[in-house]
């Protein structure tokens, strides 16, 4: 029993320095210190250049936009960063903790990740690159066909 306790221990502990140390050291949406009129127009060039944010739905896409626009609303109003009452800068904070949240998720679900993989009659190893987001996808189509076929019974394409 003791030893089975110890194993457990070590795996656990083992798990969690590589989760640690596999933690990617991303750099924040937001960057402080840095003017925001320079970041939100880089974020929305970002967001409309396409490649960057590509796995943004259009629902979050909007609510991004939409918060990024009453952000610039606010700065342009006050006339400055500096100038900000309380109010106006708890609904900036309010706003790009709102922007934060959606890219910060799409930036983890745009993460490429390779595997090799023997193809089916063959000996060599292939690389097959996929986004997070593209196998959550293959995973969820495969999940609800084997689900689909369970019910009815049979397979059908």
């Amino acid at each position: 029993m003791k030893r089975l306790t110890m194993a457990m221990a070590a795996a656990a502990l083992a798990l969690a320095m590589g989760s640690a140390a596999a933690a990617p050291k991303n750099k924040e949406i937001f960057e402080p210190g840095k003017p925001m009129a320079e970041q939100i127009t880089k974020i929305e060039a970002d967001l409309n250049g396409g490649e960057t944010y590509s796995e943004i739905t259009v629902d979050q896409r909007s609510r991004v936009r939409q918060a990024l626009g009453h952000m610039r609303g606010i700065i342009e109003r006050s006339g400055s960063e500096a100038s900000l009452s309380a109010a106006n800068r708890n609904e900036l904070f309010n706003d790009q903790q709102v922007v934060n949240t959606v890219l910060t998720q799409a930036r983890e679900d745009s993460r490429l990740i390779c595997r090799r993989e023997r193809v089916v009659g063959s000996n060599m190893p292939q690389t097959q690159c996929m986004t997070v987001a593209q196998r959550e996808r293959i995973k969820n189509t495969s999940q609800s066909s084997m689900d689909q076929a369970q019910r009815v019974g049979r397979f059908s394409n």
